[in-house]
Parts: C-alpha cells; sequence; structure tokens
C-alpha cells in the first residue's frame, strides 16, 4: 500500500507558523550553531554532562530522529527514523563500528563521559558518509587532553563520582591529561559504574539488568609542527554479568539466565598534513574487536564470538576557487569467528571486504547558490560461514542544492544513492544461518527537500523525506536473502526561539518505516521498528556564569498503524520529562556540581524503540523503560 504523510493539528499548526514567518520582513539574523555539511543534528559534551548521561538513550535522549529501544544498555539499539543501526555506518574517531552481534541485543557500545561530539546523518547521503550507508551514518568523537585542559596549564587531571537512585548505583572516574611536547597531548581516562537492577515506573524490577562496567580512553593527540597533527588512541569497554539469554525479554522457560562477558577495544591512528588550500590529507587506521561471549548456557553450552574490523581510509580536502572537493580511498575486512561447545567443540566464520573510492564536491556558484555533488563506488566480497563466496559492486552518486532566496531563508533538495554488497551476517547465528545462493546486493535512493529559516532570535526548518532500499536483506525463514522493498517516508521539522539566557526548542519527527507495503514491528530485527510521532521539547536558562537549568519533554504519539494487530498491539504514546541544574561554585570553574532527574513523574511506559510484546506469547514480552532516576554527579579539576 502507498505510504502518505500523515499531520496531527499540531504539527501542522508547527508548520504554518514557521511559513509564516517566513513571509515576515528580514533584517537582523543570528546564527544558530554550525550545521556541518551533511549532518542532520550535533550533540555536544556539554549536553551529556547536563544530563548525566549514563547510556545510548540518553546520548540521543533530545533528538527526534533518532529513538534508542532496549530498557538495559546491553540491549539498546538506536533507530534513525525508523532504521535499525545494522542500516548505518556508525563509528567512533573514525573507525567503523561493523557487524551486528546479536539480534536480541544492542551492538554499539561507548561511554558518555569520553565523547567530545556526535554528528548524526539521517538518510542515504554524502559519499563521505562510507561504503553502505543505506540509512545514514553516526559518527562519534571522542574527547583529547586539549579538550580537557585550560590555555594556561600543561597538565592537569579531572575526578568525578556519581550516584543513580534509579538503581541504587554510582559511577566513578579519574582523567590524567598533559602536554608531552608543545602541542602535542596525552588524555589518560578511566571510568567504572555499578548498579543494581532497573526499576519501571510502576517499581517493579527488571531482573538480571544489574551494571558492571569499566571503561578507559588512552589517547595521545595534538600538533606535532604547524603542518602535522597526528592522533593515537585506544578505547576499551567491558560488561561482564548474569544475564537472560535474550535480554530485552522477561525471564521465561525458554530466556534462562546465564553469565555473559561482552568487551570492546579499538585502536585508531590518524594523521592530517596540511600544506595550503590545495593539500589536506587526512589518514587513519583502525582496528576493532567486538566480543560477547554466553557462558554455560543450559542447552546451548558455552558460546563465544568475537567481530574484528580492520580499516583505513585516506582523503585529500583541496580548496580550489569556488570548490571544495574531498577525494580518497577506504578499505574495511570484517571477520567474523565464532566458537560454540555444542554438539560438540565447533568453529565458525565469516569474511567480507569492501573497497572503495569517493569523491564529494561543495561548489558555491553564487553567494545565494551552493551545489554539492558527489559519487562513491564499491567493491564488496565476502565468504560465509558455508563457504559460499559472493562479490558484487556499485555505483552511490549524490547531487544536492541549497538556495539563499533571501537574508535567513534557505530552500534546499538533494537526491542520494547508496550501495551495500553482501556483507557478514549476524554473529551469533553463523553456527547455524545460511545465505541464499542468490542474495544480492541492496540500494537505497534518498530523495530530500526543504527549507530553513532564522529572523531574529527566531529560527526554524522543515524537512520532507522518501527512502527506498531495494532488495533489501533479513532472514526469510530458513536464509538470508533479499526480501523486497523497505521504503520510509515521512518528515522532520524544528522550531525555536533564543532570547537573553532562554533558548527553547521544539522538534518533530514522523517516519513510517514499511516493508513491501507492511508497517515494520518489533519481529523485524536487524531492519528496524514502527515508532509513533515524536516530540521533543527542550528548554534551557542560563541564571549566570555560575548556574544552569534546564527542562527536556518527550511525547510519542500513539502507534495504530501496525503489522498485524493480533499479533504486535498497538504502541501506547507517552510522554516524559527530565529536568537538570548546574552549578559551578567556584570562579576558576574548577568544581562542578550537576543534579538532574530522568523521567521525573516515574512514568510508567515501553518506548516505541523497545520490543514490547508479542501477544499470546510466555516468552516474546519486552521491558518497561525505567522509572524516575536522580542523578547527582560533582567533578573537580585540579
Amino acid at each position: 500500500m502507498d505510504t502518505v504523510f500523515k499531520l496531527s493539528p499540531i504539527a501542522l499548526l508547527v508548520i504554518s507558523h514557521a511559513a509564516s514567518a517566513a513571509q515576515e520582513p528580514v533584517e537582523t539574523i543570528q546564527v544558530v550553531g554550525q550545521q556541518l555539511a551533511g549532518v542532520d543534528s550535533v550533540i555536544t559534551a556539554d549536553d551529556l554532562d547536563k544530563q548525566q548521561a549514563q547510556d545510548l538513550n540518553d546520548i540521543f535522549r533530545k533528538d527526534a530522529e533518532v529513538s534508542v529501544g532496549g530498557s538495559s544498555g546491553i540491549s539498546q539499539k538506536i533507530y534513525v527514523r525508523g532504521l535499525e543501526d545494522t542500516m548505518l555506518n556508525i563509528s567512533i574517531d573514525g573507525a567503523e563500528q561493523s557487524g551486528s552481534l546479536f539480534h536480541h541485543q544492542g551492538r554499539l557500545s561507548i561511554e558518555p563521559e569520553l565523547i567530545k561530539q556526535v554528528n548524526v546523518s539521517a538518510g542515504a547521503g554524502r559519499a563521505t558518509n562510507g561504503p553502505g550507508a543505506l540509512g545514514g551514518a553516526i559518527q562519534f568523537k571522542t574527547k583529547d587532553a586539549h579538550d580537557l585542559l585550560s590555555p594556561t596549564e600543561r597538565f592537569g587531571a579531572l575526578v568525578k563520582g556519581g550516584y543513580y537512585s534509579n538503581t541504587n548505583g554510582y559511577k566513578v572516574s579519574t582523567s590524567l591529561y598533559g602536554e608531552v611536547t608543545d602541542g602535542l597531548g596525552l588524555l589518560a581516562s578511566f571510568s567504572q559504574v555499578e548498579g543494581d537492577n532497573i526499576e519501571d515506573g510502576n517499581g517493579e524490577e527488571q531482573p538480571y539488568t544489574k551494571t558492571d562496567q569499566q571503561m578507559a580512553l588512552i589517547k595521545l593527540s595534538g600538533d606535532i609542527n604547524d603542518k602535522n597533527y597526528v592522533s593515537l588512541s585506544y578505547d576499551y569497554r567491558n560488561d561482564d554479568n548474569t544475564r537472560l539469554n535474550r535480554p530485552h525479554f522477561q525471564p521465561s522457560f525458554k530466556n534462562e539466565p546465564l553469565a555473559q562477558e561482552t568487551d570492546r577495544q579499538t585502536i585508531t591512528a590518524n594523521h592530517v598534513f596540511r600544506s595550503g588550500s590545495y593539500l589536506n590529507l587526512d589518514s587513519s587506521l583502525y582496528t576493532t574487536d567486538n566480543r560477547i561471549a554466553h557462558n554455560d548456557h543450559p542447552k546451548w553450552g558455552t558460546s563465544d564470538g568475537t567481530i574484528n574490523t580492520v580499516g583505513a581510509k585516506v582523503f585529500n580536502t583541496a580548496h580550489v576557487g569556488l570548490h571544495t572537493l574531498i577525494a580518497g580511498v577506504d578499505y574495511k575486512k570484517d571477520k567474523s569467528e565464532f566458537e560454540t561447545n555444542y554438539a560438540g567443540k565447533q568453529n565458525h566464520t565469516e569474511e567480507g571486504t569492501v573497497y572503495g573510492l569517493f569523491v564529494q564536491d561543495d561548489w558555491q556558484l553564487t553567494d545565494a547558490l551552493l551545489l554539492s555533488a558527489g559519487a562513491r563506488y564499491d567493491w564488496y566480497e565476502l565468504t560465509d560461514n558455508l563457504d559460499q563466496e559472493f562479490d558484487s559492486s556499485g555505483f552511490s552518486p549524490n547531487v544536492g542544492i541549497n538556495y539563499q532566496v533571501t537574508t535567513g531563508l534557505e530552500l534546499f533538495a538533494s537526491y542520494s544513492e547508496a550501495f551495500r554488497g553482501q556483507q557478514i551476517k549476524e554473529l551469533f547465528i553463523i553456527d547455524y544461518a545460511a545465505n541464499a545462493e542468490d542474495r544480492g546486493p541492496e540500494r537505497a535512493k534518498n530523495t530530500e527537500l526543504g527549507a530553513k529559516f532564522a529572523y531574529s532570535d527566531f529560527y526554524a526548518g522543515i524537512t520532507l523525506f522518501d527512502s527506498t532500499i531495494e532488495d533489501v536483506v533479513a532472514s526469510d525463514g530458513s536464509a538470508y536473502t533479499n526480501v523486497g522493498e523497505l521504503v520510509t517516508k515521512g518528515l522532520t521539522a524544528y522550531i525555536g526561539y533564543s532570547i537573553d539566557q532562554v533558548n527553547a526548542r521544539l522538534s518533530y519527527n514522523q517516519s513510517n518505516p514499511e516493508l513491501n507495503g507492511v508497517p515494520l514491528s518489533d519481529e523485524d530485527s536487524t531492519l528496524g521498528t514502527s515508532i509513533g510521532d515524536t516530540w521533543v521539547l527542550d528548554v534551557n536558562y542560563i541564571a549566570n556564569d555560575e548556574l544552569s537549568l534546564g527542562w527536556n519533554a518527550r511525547f510519542v504519539e500513539r502507534l495504530t498503524d501496525v503489522a498485524d494487530p493480533t499479533v504486535h498491539p498497538e504502541k501506547p504514546g507517552y510522554g516524559v520529562h527530565d529536568i537538570y541544574a548546574q552549578w559551578i561554585p567556584l570562579t576558576e570553574q574548577d568544581l562542578t556540581l550537576t543534579l538532574s532527574v530522568k523521567n521525573v513523574f516515574d512514568k510508567y511506559y515501553f518506548d516505541h524503540a523497545s520490543y514490547m510484546a508479542y501477544i499470546g506469547s510466555p516468552i516474546a514480552q519486552g521491558y518497561a523503560s525505567a522509572g524516575r532516576d536522580v542523578r547527582f554527579n560533582v567533578s573537580y579539576a585540579f
């Protein structure tokens, strides 16, 4: 069936308000933020610090286009416009996080404490997003020594301690940083998080959701002279505990608790060579090991698997006249290794490789008109667990135009394609799951158009998108194969006002992902799920240099358009409120006290991105989201 845009009365009101404002006389402009090319939203370290971000849900709390499902951290998955993160390119300091560990839990782990910035690009886009970015890209950037050093310091330390009421948990971290030589800094950061079981809004504990995590980041980075920047980092995260075999489901006779081990370690080396307008060369080399182990399962025994990703990327940015031209090459090799002692010791492997060439040009045709065009060509090779060999190659073009109609009003439109060849399957099923012999590549086609407007203290924007992923790959019950066409149509909009010490922003997203005309459901793991229209209201007040306050509210409308109401129920709507207060009592700003409350009114609800329920099943019953969580954090730098 065809998908059409449906707008609630509130959505129509916001959009009509923005449209009418665009017709008013324009005199003065206030720039709100720095819009990066191809980036839809930016999340900063300051945002995460004020809300005392603990997991992926906290990181993306203010982004209406992004939802995070899974109550406990181990089972969280990211969805952008309803598409699961397996459809996106996700990287940490340029190191791509590949593959899928287990469809019952998440594949991404990162410590919010160490994040400098997160860039979210929704939908197939620029050639620089990397190979196979069918649903977009998310880029995490971690902090370095110079982010923590003041201009007059050469060495320093930062200690933090936090308490979380919902899990009666705590978090402690220590960071040491300093300049090894002029311009070259070293950061060593270590964190520990422990907490009891999560409680939902009804005060009910969620069994086997305890937290015991250790994180570390060691990073040497900086300018070694006026032309060369280098960075070498080691990022480690460990999370071991007794968990349910399917951690996003409640306990049942088929969902036993067992000891699990999960860890990730990423090593990244980056080099930038700058020499005038024509030669600005970026090079990166990385390796990531993402591991999960289930120990002594009562039926399956012990299983231990790792996805190792090795990659490299080299590109040059040249400023030639009115052009900013980026051209480069990238390479990535994924290797899955899975060992199980079920029915005798068995070892299974899969290897996938992709080589790419890309170019992206931003051409400032006039002061008012920017034309962006690019393309990439990728070659894929895969040897699967049954020694079947696949190879494919494809072209991914993109073109976009931005036109400044008048001061403050900008119109834009773009068309992008993304090609993804055959790649490794989910890690924890390669001991039995097969690929269809005729499994082919996937191709996304994404069209967007919209407008942005800023006048004095007011700003607004709207984007309409239509995305189609042809020959999308998923399991049909017997093998991984091309199952059809995944179409997502929708819009995102925002309206904001900034005056004196107050900034308020209301954002809205409607996404309707459908596979072969049927809305996605919670059963469509590795593809996505359907989420109700989402509203996010964010208000911040800077009282003075020492005190800032904030309120964030996330409202999700009831989801009535479900695949099969006899199997998956409609998803009830909900509204959740968070607040924070941050106080810097010392003029030197060495001591910071932060109080935040997540889910202020202790709302009992199921996040639409979390698995909810399978009607009539005693097994497939998900967890509600966490109830009220009062968080208090003290940090001191010296």
